[in-house]
């Protein structure tokens, strides 16, 4: 991941926040930031391998119906979170390129 993919993740983001979103949406944008599907709790849910203290997040996918408005803004914020730990490893990492 570089900071172009970052950026471009970041409008996918906001785009998708700015309609309703199917789970399978959701579930793409999870895996591009690294996380991987786990069996575990009663929805699917996917946790972060580069960065495993990310909380595991749940995408509750029923057959293609729209997620709830709360649920999806939810889903949404953690990824961002991810997001940031991936400019914060990026920028860790052209700290210690510097010594």
């Amino acid at each position: 991941m570089n900071l172009k993919g970052i950026k471009a993740l970041r409008k996918e983001v906001a785009a998708l926040r700015r309609f309703q979103p199917k789970a399978k949406d959701l579930e793409a944008l999870a895996k591009r930031l690294g996380r991987k599907k786990t069996d575990r709790g009663k929805e699917p849910t996917y946790v972060s391998e580069k960065f495993p203290d990310l909380r595991p997040l749940s995408i509750p996918n029923h057959k293609g119906r729209d997620l709830a408005t709360g649920t999806k803004n939810s889903i949404l914020n953690q990824l961002e979170d991810d997001l940031l730990e991936w400019e914060d490893s990026l920028d860790h990492d052209d700290n210690t390129d510097d010594t």
